[in-house]
């Protein structure tokens, strides 16, 4: 067969077949804008976008590969003398690319405030329902006998951190461990220990809080280590604001802090991107 028949051919098979896949397209899309949302099967095909703030999507997270803070809200440029806060390339070659790092250097004088080094998530209004929130750490912290308090995370339930719980280190029974403070209410530390582990220092551990109207759960390496109830208000739960780093009592003279791989999940449908305030001078959370 002459040559020019055969590309003949073939290009009238290609014609015939493109058609046919024209027409079935054609076909499902009417079919879909019939039985969309009726419950039909044959609607099941038809595709959809899951939300920003499904369980399995973080609504924000802080990786700090970009080298420096512009994945968080807001944080201190100024008044934080007593220490720094910067990222940086992973100290302890773990292989965690960037981390953000959390250093007091120096005590806070007489009367002064408290070591506030860290960023923060600013939600640009309070949303409400369960969360989760989990984050890598680790720490450099002297011994109880010669530290104040320090806190590792904040979640707070209104605005301007009026009602919050924190992810705190504790001593118990000769042992650092992660406890859960203002639980039930802001200044009370009622929770119930239910896995006593130590909290290592110098080696990275993850932490994880999990929070809905039943109150907290607090895990350790993926072990519920604390539960607590909360008393929410008339709002319910919710989340407005968090932070991580390091927050520590004035007296401290020293500590280190690393953070990586901060996220927050959401439970339910919260599509309003966090505020974004930088160069703050003035003022604190």
């Amino acid at each position: 067969m002459p040559i020019m028949k055969l590309i003949k051919y073939a290009l009238l098979g290609f014609v015939a077949v493109s058609a046919l896949f024209v027409i079935r397209d054609i076909v499902r899309s009417l079919t879909h804008a019939k039985y969309a949302g009726t419950g039909n099967p044959l609607a099941a095909e038809s595709i959809t976008v899951p939300s920003a703030a499904s369980k399995d999507t973080p609504y924000w997270k802080a990786h700090h590969e970009t080298g420096d803070l512009e994945e968080y809200s807001w944080w201190l440029i100024e008044g934080v003398p007593t220490g720094t806060l910067k990222v940086i390339p992973d100290p302890t070659g773990s292989g965690h690319g960037f981390v953000l790092r959390s250093e007091i250097t120096a005590a806070t004088p007489p009367g002064g405030d408290s070591h506030r080094l860290y960023p923060a998530l600013l939600l640009p209004e309070c949303y409400r329902g369960g969360y989760r929130s989990t984050f890598q750490i680790w720490a450099d912290i002297p011994p109880s006998t010669e530290r104040g308090w320090f806190s590792f995370a904040t979640y707070s339930n209104k605005k301007d951190w009026k009602d919050l719980f924190g992810v705190n280190l504790g001593f118990e029974q000769g042992e650092d461990r992660l406890v859960l403070f203002h639980v039930p209410v802001f200044s009370k530390g009622t929770f119930t220990r239910i896995s006593a582990i130590p909290f290592p220092m110098r080696q990275w551990v993850k932490v994880e809080v999990k929070v809905d109207n039943g109150g907290i759960m607090l895990f350790q390496d993926e072990r519920l280590i604390a539960e607590a109830k909360k008393e929410w208000g008339a709002d319910g739960v919710g989340l407005c604001e968090a932070h991580w780093g390091l927050y520590g009592q004035d007296k401290n003279r020293s500590g280190e802090l690393l953070n990586d791989d901060i996220t927050v999940n959401l439970d339910t449908s919260f599509d309003k991107p966090p505020r974004m305030v930088r160069l703050q001078t003035k003022g604190k959370p």
